[in-house]
């Protein structure tokens, strides 16, 4: 098991490594498979429409509850960034694919991401001094403070999805080396469940972090 990922090729300079490759992929297959089902959205909706539209209003019930108003203006961000995610992270199920979100720089990438929209709806929402006035409450004496754990949580959201990925691939090729079926082929198993599980936690804060910045009261 190693931390480095072979280069692929190099576009204008820059070296294109499997995760990116990978990543693409992804993409790739989530855009085609999302003009496949906006096609066959259907008046009545079937059990597979049923599901995702009932996960979607779930999703923006969550994000009214954090933000005190409607969710439906942060939906696209936080469900693209869910599916992402998720897909990122069972990647790994496929015969000779590592998880993109294995590789710090995708986690850092998302978290980037997460922390650019956050502090952009929270000025949309609150206006520039509005939103800046948040970082000085209770006291003007925390503002540093505050700067500091928006700093802090954001290289958490990328270390937690990161750690996690990598840490249950390490397991599994030492295992591989030890055990080379049945325990590893359950620990797969297990991976795709945390690959779940991660997912689900980096969405909730995603809309945590959003909740916490557009409500007048201050950031999170």
């Amino acid at each position: 098991m190693t931390f480095e990922h072979p280069v692929v090729f190099s576009l204008f300079g820059l070296p294109v490594t499997t995760t990116v490759v990978t990543t693409w992929g992804i993409i790739a297959v989530l855009l085609v498979a999302s003009a496949i089902l906006g096609r066959r959205v259907q008046q009545k909706p079937t059990r597979w429409q049923a599901v995702l539209e009932w996960g979607m209003n779930s999703l923006s019930g969550l994000l009214g509850e954090m933000t005190g108003g409607t969710g439906e203006r942060y939906l696209p961000l936080v469900a693209t960034v869910g599916v992402f995610v998720l897909s990122l992270n069972l990647a790994s199920a496929l015969p000779f694919v590592e998880s993109p979100t294995a590789d710090v720089n995708t986690p850092v990438a998302l978290a980037v991401i997460v922390f650019l929209s956050v502090h952009y709806f929270g000025i949309r929402e609150l206006g520039p001094w509005g939103y800046l006035r948040t970082f000085a409450e209770p006291t003007v004496i925390l503002f540093p403070i505050n700067v500091l754990s928006h700093l802090t949580r954001t290289v958490s959201l990328a270390v937690r999805l990161f750690g996690n990925m990598i840490s249950h691939q390490i397991i599994v090729a030492v295992l591989l080396l030890i055990l080379p079926l049945l325990i590893p082929a359950v620990l797969e198993v297990f991976g795709l469940f945390i690959g779940v599980i991660q997912a689900y936690i980096f969405t909730i804060l995603t809309i945590v972090y959003i909740g916490g910045a557009v409500r007048a009261e201050g950031g999170l």
